[in-house]
């Protein structure tokens, strides 16, 4: 007698890919809170990366045209006619970058110089400072900032508060410096 040899047919059953889907699931609900803040972090940080690299251009600027270089709250940046403004010590909205070629701190289309107009924070995110950049940032042609002896404190911020926020701090050298956790607070934020 002759052995007949039937082809097994390969593949899964129903009961092995309910549970694959089972663990898939499982493995996605877990993984969601950690995806989740990985984005608010990574917005934090895109936000601070941006101011930053705003104050070291507005800062360079500055010595390169030896004229005083502003940075400015706007609550406008991106009409036709920027201006600077806004509401107090906050800078979510975005900002201007402009030569003062008059000396007044107030970008004026007719006598400054737009250089830079910093983009309005994402929704979710607060940028918001102490009272030595309340409105603006000027920095004098030799690359100090105007503010004198005070620190200037930015505090960028989302809906977790201080803990997970970012403090960038500028000292009358006009230096930034990075500090994580925020010191005091995400809405009156201190060295």
């Amino acid at each position: 007698m002759k052995h007949v040899e039937l082809n097994r047919i390969k593949g899964f059953t129903l009961i092995e890919l309910m549970i694959a889907v089972a663990l898939a699931a499982i493995i996605i609900t877990m993984a969601a809170p950690s995806f989740n803040t990985a984005m608010k972090k990574n917005k934090i940080v895109a936000e601070t990366n941006e101011l930053i690299a705003d104050i070291n251009f507005a800062r360079s600027e500055a010595v390169k045209r030896s004229t005083p270089v502003v940075l400015c709250r706007s609550a406008s940046p991106s009409n036709a006619t920027p201006s600077c403004g806004g509401t107090a010590s906050n800078w979510s909205s975005g900002w201007l970058v402009f030569a003062d070629t008059n000396g007044d701190n107030t970008y004026t289309a007719a006598d400054d110089v737009l250089i830079r107009i910093g983009n309005p924070a994402d929704s979710t995110v607060t940028i918001k400072t102490n009272a030595a950049a309340n409105q603006e940032l000027v920095y004098n042609p030799d690359g100090t900032t105007a503010a004198g002896g005070n620190v200037a404190v930015f505090a960028v911020c989302d809906d977790r508060g201080k803990d997970h926020g970012r403090q960038v701090q500028i000292s009358a050298t006009g230096r930034p410096r990075l500090v994580a956790p925020v010191t005091n607070s995400c809405d009156t934020p201190s060295v």
